[in-house]
């Protein structure tokens, strides 16, 4: 695999008394599919929010692409390609599916300012959502509401929304939250396939074992603000401390 595209450097977080990140050190490596998991209360969230920028970091040092970026507010990573998508669906319900990748693809190209209708006809932003959309196998639906996908398929939506920054690497926050089986299957191929065409490296934040074990090439293990499991699957299956603090008998299965 590639070389670190993150590197988590003694990362701190407390609110009051309690210790959501404890001298967390990390480095995630380009190209490998990665989850973060542990219990409710572990520090995910957390620790995505701190490496996203929506959440200051008590101390420890944060660098992507080898560049320090600890103190830089959402938009710079989001420019220089650390992007996320949240729990709650988070796309423009009233817009069409086209215009929800459409938006973003203006912003990353300074060009947010003009109408969407003034642009319309410009052909390098069409082929840019059009090539996002085949991507995320929305193609047939670029006219369709956004309201009118189901749950499913807006979780894909809001994976194109984050591939229209140009990431190199996005943390996707529990994307199989509230699908049907027909559509866990569907945004886990997807991201597979994604993942795999190598231009953008995955972290999924994740509680469904059975996503983390038939997805992930790396699972990091989080409990009370720290890491206590990093490895492969097969690795944390067999994690003695992992066992005890969180999986218990799942992982036998």
């Amino acid at each position: 695999m590639g070389a670190p595209i993150l590197v988590i450097e003694n990362l701190n977080k407390a609110f009051g008394r309690v210790q959501a990140a404890s001298n967390i050190d990390l480095t995630i490596d380009e190209g490998v599919l990665t989850s973060i998991i542990g219990p409710n209360g572990a520090g995910k969230s957390t620790l995505i929010n701190m490496l996203s920028g929506s959440l200051p970091a008590d101390s420890g040092r944060i660098v992507f692409q080898g560049t320090d970026i600890t103190d830089w507010p959402i938009h710079r990573r989001v420019r220089m390609g650390l992007c996320r998508s949240f729990q709650v669906v988070n796309v423009f319900p009233e817009l069409t599916v086209f215009d929800n990748i459409q938006i973003p693809v203006l912003t990353i190209n300074n060009r947010s300012r003009r109408m969407l209708r003034s642009i319309f006809k410009e052909t390098a932003v069409r082929r840019e959502v059009n090539e996002i959309l085949e991507k995320i196998g929305l193609v047939s639906e670029a006219r369709t509401p956004a309201s009118a996908l189901s749950h499913g398929d807006q979780r894909v939506l809001e994976v194109g929304i984050a591939l229209a920054a140009r990431p190199k690497l996005v943390f996707l926050d529990e994307p199989t939250a509230g699908m049907n089986p027909l559509e866990r299957v569907k945004i886990l191929d997807n991201i597979r396939q994604l993942s795999d065409l190598g231009q953008t490296t995955f972290v999924i934040v994740e509680h469904d074992m059975d996503v983390v074990f038939s997805l992930s090439q790396r699972v990091i293990v989080l409990h009370h603000g720290e890491v206590i499991g990093d490895g492969s699957t097969e690795e944390i299956r067999n994690n003695p401390r992992v066992r005890e603090v969180y999986l218990g008998e799942e992982v036998m299965v």
